[in-house]
């Protein structure tokens, strides 16, 4: 029983520190800035996307600052998919979920 234990508790701690590792970054995406509302004023919309990230892995939750990093790269990733190069936070509905913005600015 104690191996059982020790073994879920090495292979969720392995989970975690891997779990950032699964994401990777699209070609582009470090230039896709994240701005305040008034910073777009200028810029055209290209709608919203939704992404969401895994916040607990086996018995343990991922670190906030984490999880928010993933759910920027995964808007970076989306946004250079719809040509954008600005995002916008919009909503949170819960940890592990964020809504973008996305705009194109000509910068």
């Amino acid at each position: 029983m104690n191996k059982h234990i020790a073994l879920a508790c090495i292979s969720s701690a392995l989970l975690c520190g891997c779990a950032n590792s699964f994401l990777k970054p699209a070609e582009g995406s470090e230039r896709v800035l994240l701005l305040n509302p008034t910073q777009v004023a200028n810029c055209k919309s290209l709608g919203k996307i939704s992404v969401t990230v895994v916040t607990q892995v086996g018995i343990y939750t991922r670190e906030t600052n984490a999880v928010e990093a993933n759910l920027l790269q995964l808007g970076q990733n989306n946004a250079i998919e719809l040509g954008g190069d600005s995002l916008v936070k919009d909503l949170t509905p819960e940890f592990g979920k964020q809504v973008f913005a996305v705009y194109k600015c000509k910068r």
